[in-house]
């Protein structure tokens, strides 16, 4: 084997060693934070019952025993009573799910004491269960679905094994490149090397430090609303209805997010499906796809035809995410002026503009600016722009409108003019 395949496989087992790891321990802890919370709530619940007034257990009467209270990240748990013969007295006509009465659950319910944490499946439904026993009435297991943390569970695997992968093969490219035969390189361009694969790695790491971190909030989110919405038997129709669209925003939220990691993890690889697109098209559609999403708002085009060579899908997502930003910003009613000359396009709104503390920021991954952490987002929009821009051999840059209020987006791209088509 050659020196410089030596040189790639090295690096690319040493990267991918290393993102392995870190998305190993950012799973862990993403999965320990999601079942802690099942755990702290059936605590919770058992501390109650063990407060409980005594109650006849020949008649399976459950009905004296203190139901879950109601909180953010709570649902209902399932009840279900073992005597100390090891048998389910359960009520006739009961529709809760049978719990399985395991060897430990028969010990603890004939000592009548101790307590033991299983996951195991109730009526086909993944459950986190506990069993506590009940002094003088054997023991009473308690338990919750995990499905809606297994769901979430299995989205962050999905995202971490793409950014892993990606990593390693940016990482064995990276070496190849750095491998070829060449003359000698001095110490500094060696250094500079090294600092750039250090950065390489830095980046990845942070990468996924960060989508673990934005991942976590819509994702605990969602999973609190589809609880709420699952045990949501006696609440009223308007309210269930609310609850219903929260899913759905949630879920659309963390749609868009994981969209935006991927667009993100990328980079500024070339996209194969490169074409001479119409930037004035381009504006047009992503002018009335704004109109649609924001119609308290007075969008206005002004935009002379132009071409660029480059790909459609990724050039609209960052005028799209320029419109998103001007229309978090804009107070209900303003003007938002978009204009299109020589291949610049700008994107003016009328809000109370960029804090001069944020500005060299805003393009950054995840930075919310002290003007817009009260809005939803995640932080990547901007980020998404510049890397487009960059990769289309253009650039972006963000500044205060002249007369002080509101803010001017410039993203300036290598346009041919056209001649305007009659319409």
């Amino acid at each position: 084997m050659s020196l410089r395949r030596r040189v790639t496989l090295m690096s690319a087992l040493v990267v991918g060693a290393t993102l392995v790891l870190a998305s190993g321990v950012c799973y862990l802890v993403m999965r320990g934070e999601l079942r802690g919370q099942i755990d702290d709530s059936l605590r919770e619940q058992a501390v109650q019952v063990g407060r409980a007034p005594r109650f006849d257990p020949a008649n399976g009467d459950l009905r004296r025993l203190p139901q879950p209270q109601r909180r953010t990240g709570a649902s209902q748990a399932y009840f279900q009573f073992v005597t100390p013969a090891g048998t389910n007295p359960r009520p006739p006509g009961s529709d809760e799910p049978t719990l399985p009465i395991t060897a430990a659950t028969k010990a603890i319910a004939k000592r009548e004491r101790g307590r033991a944490w299983t996951d195991t499946t109730a009526d086909g439904v993944h459950v986190r269960m506990l069993t506590v026993g009940l002094p003088a009435r054997g023991a009473l297991q308690l338990a919750r679905s995990l499905s809606s943390v297994d769901r979430a569970l299995s989205r962050l695997r999905i995202v971490l094994a793409f950014l892993t992968i990606f990593g390693t093969g940016f990482a064995a490219l990276l070496a190849r490149i750095l491998s070829r035969p060449v003359a000698a390189p001095t110490e500094q361009e060696l250094a500079d090397s090294q600092g750039a694969l250090a950065d390489s790695l830095a980046a990845q790491r942070q990468l996924v430090a960060d989508a673990s971190h934005e991942l976590r909030t819509p994702v605990t989110s969602l999973r609190t609303n589809a609880e709420m919405l699952r045990d949501a038997s006696h609440v009223p129709d308007d309210e269930r209805r609310l609850i219903a669209g929260e899913v759905v925003e949630q879920a659309e939220e963390l749609t868009d997010l994981i969209g935006d990691l991927i667009d993100l993890a990328r980079g500024n690889v070339p996209d194969p499906n490169v074409e001479d697109v119409r930037l004035d098209a381009l504006a047009y559609e992503s002018v009335q796809r704004a109109r649609r999403h924001a119609p308290q708002l007075d969008f206005r085009l002004d935009a002379e035809p132009a071409v660029v060579e480059g790909s459609p899908e990724r050039l609209a997502r960052a005028i799209n995410n320029l419109l998103d930003n001007a229309a978090k910003h804009s107070p209900d009613g303003a003007a938002v002026e978009v204009g299109l000359r020589g291949g610049v396009l700008t994107v003016r709104d009328h809000g109370p503009g960029i804090d001069p503390d944020d500005l060299p920021h805003v393009f950054d991954r995840f930075h919310r600016g002290a003007n817009a952490r009260g809005r939803p987002g995640s932080g990547l929009g901007l980020a998404i722009v510049k890397q487009v821009a960059e990769a289309h051999g253009g650039a972006i840059e963000l500044a205060p409108a002249p007369d002080g209020a509101g803010t001017i987006a410039r993203l300036s791209l290598p346009a041919v003019p056209v001649e305007a088509l009659t319409t």
